[in-house]
């Protein structure tokens, strides 16, 4: 079990605990968070220490871009900062780490981009990763175009990349491994599934689990 947060972990509620110690003490140990890289509450070198401490693994992640660019067919700026933001940090290259991109739930988003931005990270010796609502009646478009990224990429393994899903939301922890997925995928081709959310005040993480502990290998 793991955390999504927008929001640093090493950040202290009102009630004194930080959101990471807090998490571990109404859900168990999150063994790994997945962090923003870029922007507003991007992962620090404090944090990143606060993390080690508690030998949490960290997925890193990106949201910080628009809708407009993922559905264009070629953006590398995305896959640029995010490289540069990861070195700046000291994230190893060529050691198979990933770095997720986050398609929000209502956005549309272009197979050609994520050729793209999966090419950027491959070049710079990083993994791709895929974070989007995998329910395909509420957006088809992220089922049909990863799709149609995993058709194009049969004879690469898809650059490597590693898959997300966000629905559906069962009730508590899921005793079974059945996320939605696209339709060129399985569910066990799904490596994370973020379905929960837990709450102080006006602080929110959600939760999220991986498949299998290979999974967090590709974790920094």
């Amino acid at each position: 079990m793991g955390v999504h947060s927008t929001e640093p972990l090493n950040q202290r509620l009102k009630n004194g605990y930080t959101m990471h110690d807090w998490v571990k003490r109404q859900k168990g140990y999150p063994f790994f968070c997945l962090r923003t890289l870029i922007g507003d509450d991007a992962l620090t070198e404090n944090e990143i220490s606060f993390l080690r401490e508690r030998k949490c693994k960290i997925g890193l992640l990106l949201c910080d871009f628009t809708e407009a660019q993922v559905s264009s067919n070629y953006d590398k700026g995305i896959a640029e900062k995010a490289v540069q933001a990861a070195k700046t940090l000291g994230v190893p290259q060529n050691e198979g780490i990933a770095i997720f991109a986050e398609i929000r739930p209502e956005w549309s988003v272009n197979h050609n981009w994520m050729l793209s931005f999966a090419h950027q990270l491959v070049m710079n010796g990083y993994l791709p990763g895929f974070i989007g609502n995998t329910d395909s009646a509420k957006n088809f478009v992220f089922d049909r175009q990863t799709s149609h990224y995993v058709q194009a990429t049969v004879e690469t393994n898809g650059f490597g990349a590693v898959y997300g899903a966000t629905e559906p939301k069962p009730d508590g922890a899921p005793e079974e491994w059945s996320p939605y997925c696209p339709s060129a995928l399985n569910p066990e081709d799904m490596s994370l599934w973020v379905c929960g959310t837990t709450t102080f005040d006006a602080d929110q993480v959600e939760i999220a689990y991986a498949q299998d502990e290979k999974v967090l290998e590709k974790f920094w």
